[in-house]
């Protein structure tokens, strides 16, 4: 039987952000396995002194921290000493590892007056890597006047001699140019790892020559996280319910008796509960790709708005207008409070309606799961709730209010690659489905999206189409 520890070692290293994360997942596994961890740890120790950016060292110690974390393992005393370029995202797991933090001297220093920013540091800004690692600097340099930009650019200058050969790891874009106009790449290459331990360092000199408060380094330095904590233990799984048909395109009619046909199947499988909300590519090809969003509303009476026309008067949703607040008390905790908004906030005057699920507006962004950003993760709004806790549960995500679960998020893969059409929302799937049913005596309708993409050659730009609407649930179907 060949052993796959070596070709999971090779996956950390790999350019494309969802099979490191998956990676991390079977690692850290691996670690709590009574049989596998000695060899496991061994290979994990010898990878963590040979890493050579500051990004790379915390990948290879967010395994560690997800086994401690959801596995029960205890690391070994000589982790702390195995840390080649430590950050203070570094001394993060290491403090919640129980070890302790060495002094190491990473060789800090501010960058000299003469210094000038490279072009190339410039032309990666939201192409290898999102732009908000700038954008976060570049509203430190308002606050404050320091030079934090500057001094990003020139640790990306500096952190060029790790990898003197071979400083951006290939063309990104390889594998997706054949595959025509309009893709955005499923990948971080080592321009993208360049750039986050850049900003890391930075963080570092702002906190020992600037008088940065530590607690502020330290909480800018999250946004460097690989993984949100709280996602960190999603597993893909698609749901049974998931539709057998990509029967959503056609006139409103043909796409409602598929919506239909989606939820019925959704009751059929789970009778006690309610789906609050889908959002998934149902159809991914060359030529065509599909993309079915919907989300339970509530309605009380007195709207002055007719049925037909509460689509376009609830199009901005679509833009984002509704969003359910989070934050955490400890930056490395797996449970994330939700806040949700108070019902005069949420409701729409004029339709007498609100959202009973909207996505989440996360504090921490784990650069490895971008394809849940920024409109995959739907969760409930709950409106006259106090607060509500998000925690990791058997692969998928409990909504919990005062112990007891009432909701429960999904994820799985759709159509995954290494590319995706850029005006898709990911290359993945979500759900969720509340646990009370039955709860909510308002009308209630679903308000959808399908956005179809479409070309006639794989080397023209995808067209789009996008159509909206609004379905009143069926008689058969808990309301």
């Amino acid at each position: 039987m060949m052993d796959d520890l070596p070709i999971l070692i090779a996956r950390l290293g790999w350019p494309t952000v969802s099979a490191r994360w998956w990676t991390m997942q079977e690692l850290a596994s691996r670690l709590g396995d009574p049989s596998k961890k000695e060899a496991t740890e061994v290979a994990l120790l010898e990878q963590l002194r040979s890493r050579r950016l500051e990004a790379e060292v915390t990948e290879t110690l967010c395994v560690f921290w997800m086994a401690a974390r959801g596995h029960g393992y205890a690391p070994p005393a000589e982790l702390a000493g195995s840390l080649s370029k430590p950050s203070l995202l570094s001394d993060l797991f290491l403090d919640y590892l129980g070890l302790p933090v060495p002094q190491i001297d990473a060789g800090l220093m501010v960058a000299p007056k003469d210094f000038e920013i490279p072009d190339d540091f410039e032309g990666v800004q939201g192409i290898d890597l999102p732009r908000i690692f700038r954008t976060n600097l570049n509203r430190l340099v308002k606050q404050t006047r320091l030079p934090f930009l500057r001094q990003m650019a020139f640790e990306w200058t500096q952190n060029r001699a790790a990898y003197p050969e071979t400083p951006y790891q290939g063309d990104p874009w390889h594998f997706t140019r054949p595959l025509g106009d309009g893709f955005s790449g499923q990948t971080s290459a080592r321009s993208a790892l360049r750039s986050i331990s850049a900003y890391l360092r930075t963080l570092a000199v702002a906190e020992k020559f600037w008088k940065m408060p530590s607690a502020l380094a330290y909480s800018e330095a999250l946004l460097a996280l690989p993984v949100h904590p709280t996602l960190a233990f999603l597993k893909p799984r698609r749901p049974d319910w998931f539709p057998d048909s990509a029967d959503f395109e056609g006139d409103a009619a043909t796409i409602e008796a598929s919506i239909q046909a989606l939820i019925a199947r959704v009751e059929a499988a789970h009778p006690d509960r309610e789906l609050l909300a889908f959002s998934s590519p149902v159809l991914m090809s060359m030529e065509r790709c599909v993309e079915v969003t919907l989300v339970r509303w509530s309605q009380a009476p007195g709207a002055q708005v007719n049925d037909s026309a509460l689509a376009d008067y609830l199009s901005d949703f679509w833009n984002g207008e509704w969003s359910v607040d989070s934050e955490t008390d400890d930056p490395l905790s797996t449970t994330t409070v939700l806040t949700p908004l108070p019902l005069e906030e949420l409701m729409n005057d004029e339709a007498k309606a609100w959202p009973l699920a909207a996505p989440l507006d996360l504090d921490r962004l784990g650069y490895l799961q971008l394809d849940l950003y920024p409109s995959r993760i739907y969760l409930p709004t709950l409106p006259g709730i106090g607060t509500a806790e998000l925690e990791a549960h058997g692969g998928g995500l409990d909504v919990k209010v005062q112990k007891h679960v009432v909701a429960e998020f999904s994820y799985w893969n759709a159509g995954w690659g290494p590319a995706r059409p850029g005006r898709l929302g990911g290359n993945c799937g979500t759900a969720l489905v509340s646990r009370a049913a039955g709860s909510n005596r308002n009308r209630t309708f679903y308000l959808w999206q399908v956005r179809t993409l479409h070309r006639t050659s794989t080397f023209d730009r995808f067209s789009e189409t996008v159509v909206t609407g609004t379905l009143r649930p069926t008689p058969c179907e808990h309301v």
